[in-house]
């Protein structure tokens, strides 16, 4: 049945000042926290046998989840620490000569705390905590972010990447059918793909583009050979399988592309969206900027720049826009009681669309404005009247005459293009400095952006000399960011985007705790 020794006097417990664990230790501030934060009372949906066999203390797998993602450990290496560091049983309330809960029941107890509390769970706890200590504030700046995380998933180039899916269908269809992976591997002429590299056994000239193509096209053949196999096994296929099928066809196509005669070849593109892994088909490539390409995932980090709390944490594929999950974090710090009035980002949030978002959830945003790429004057450096609906040029010449064009940003959305006289342009003293097109003797022309007037507004705030002294705090969501990394953050301990956005707010929790014990231990 559900019991709970947590927090219970021993004289077999450890002594905290004689093994020296420091009053903003971890391990120490965690044995006061925890009763705190939770309850016994808590678990009781997690455990609905309560009246059976005894569980293992649900309050010490919850210290022992904290203290995993606060070190960043894996489950073997948690249960090594819980059996022979001092610190770690003073933090769970472990007499001596008593086990901490094995593999097996860490692993139940953090998939029940999932699935029936939430991912997010932890994090929201530790939040409050700062909140209720008036640590955190609404009324603090914050600052968005995001750092990489990458794929526990092993990437594959596309000849492996084929072969594993096929490999994976095979195996799979085994299950399904009784079957031996190498037996069915063997009646579906498949057995090269059960091997670690397909390369490594592959007798070709792979500096012979023919070759290459040949031994590709053999790979897309096969895997639509074994996909046929599967389907008309006469066995209804479990989703599992199905998903696999699906999955050995994206790959087989997404790299290449189709010769005249029928033949395939490896594309010279990559495509949207690149499955890079089958173990971990949601990682993505991407880039964190225009000088580091990135595999795996994005974790995006909202927190305050003075208390240094994360106040929301995501996760998404590599390849989503550092902007796109601002909505989603900023509702995320609503609920916890700490959605900003003002938050300061780099110029990759500084979008049009983005500003938008903000503006419609009433939090002003603060970035630069990304620097223009070409030389010449840019748009920026005209006066675009939005009401007037005119545009003037450095030279103090103004048009009015625009139309309505197809968004270059690829929206559906109309935007206005305004022009300038060719004559106009011609007889500007300015028109070497302008542009290529006015250089030539042609009219310059402006389009605006579908979201100019997010963008008007905030060359006006920018240019208010308050707003550097907010744009250089920006740095302090780094250090954030780099105290997450440090705890494991950087590299995912799970596969698949659901276990690795789990991972996040687990490491957000535990680093949130250890900031309220070192603000908490300041001030005591």
């Amino acid at each position: 049945m559900l019991r709970s020794y947590f927090y219970q006097q021993s004289l077999l417990e450890v002594d905290p000042d004689e093994i020296c664990l420091g009053r903003t230790s971890f391990e120490r501030g965690l044995r006061d926290l925890l009763p705190r934060l939770l309850s016994v009372d808590d678990f009781t949906a997690l455990h609905p046998s309560a009246a059976g066999a005894p569980t293992c203390d649900p309050m010490v797998l919850a210290g022992m989840l904290l203290l995993q993602f606060r070190f960043g450990l894996s489950d073997e290496a948690l249960i090594e620490r819980c059996r022979r560091d001092l610190g770690f049983r003073y933090a769970l309330g472990l007499e001596r000569g008593v086990a901490p809960p094995g593999v097996a029941s860490l692993k139940r107890f953090r998939k029940a705390v999932r699935e029936l509390k939430g991912a997010d769970w932890f994090f929201r706890l530790s939040v409050r905590l700062a909140v209720e200590a008036s640590l955190a504030s609404p009324d603090e700046l914050q600052g968005i972010d995001s750092t990489n995380t990458d794929q526990r998933g092993a990437t594959l180039d596309t000849y492996n990447l084929v072969a594993t899916a096929i490999g994976q269908v095979v195996r799979r269809m085994a299950a399904v059918l009784g079957r031996g992976p190498r037996d069915l591997a063997k009646e579906w002429d498949a057995t090269r793909y059960l091997a670690r590299s397909i390369k490594g056994g592959a007798a070709i000239d792979w500096s012979d583009e023919a070759e290459r193509n040949t031994f590709v096209t053999s790979e897309i053949s096969d895997a639509e050979r074994v996909a046929r196999l599967a389907e008309q096994a006469g066995v209804a296929l479990p989703d599992d399988v199905s998903e696999a099928i699906a999955l050995m066809r994206q790959v087989a196509y997404q790299d290449v592309e189709k010769l005249p005669d029928g033949t395939f070849a490896i594309a010279q593109r990559t495509a949207p969206g690149r499955i890079v892994s089958t173990t971990d088909p949601e990682a993505r490539h991407g880039r964190k900027s225009s000088s580091k390409a990135i595999t795996g995932f994005k974790t995006h980090v909202l927190g305050t720049l003075d208390s240094q709390f994360v106040t929301a944490i995501d996760v998404t594929g590599a390849n989503v826009h550092d902007a796109v999950p601002t909505r989603g974090l900023l509702g995320q710090a609503e609920t916890v009681g700490l959605k900003p009035k003002d938050a300061v980002g780099d110029n990759a949030y500084g979008t049009g669309a983005n500003r938008r978002v903000c503006d419609e959830l009433g939090v002003t945003l603060h970035t630069k404005l990304a620097t223009p790429s070409h030389t010449g004057f840019t748009k920026r450096d005209f006066v675009i009247d939005l009401v007037a609906m005119s545009v003037t040029c450095p030279n103090n010449v103004t048009t009015t005459t625009y139309s309505d064009v197809k968004d270059p940003g690829g929206s559906a959305d109309r935007v206005a293009k305004f022009r300038f006289s060719p004559s106009d342009c011609r007889e500007c003293p300015l028109r070497e400095q302008c542009s290529t097109v006015t250089a030539a003797g042609r009219g310059r022309s402006v389009v605006l952006n579908r979201f100019e007037n997010e963008i008007q507004q905030a060359q006006r705030m920018n240019a208010q000399p308050a707003e550097k002294s907010i744009l250089r705090k920006r740095s302090a969501i780094e250090r954030l960011i780099a105290h997450l990394v440090r705890m494991g953050m950087r590299q995912a301990r799970f596969f698949g985007l659901a276990m690795v956005r789990f991972q996040a707010f687990m490491t957000a929790a535990a680093y949130n705790l250890q900031r309220y014990i070192t603000l908490a231990a300041a001030v005591a």
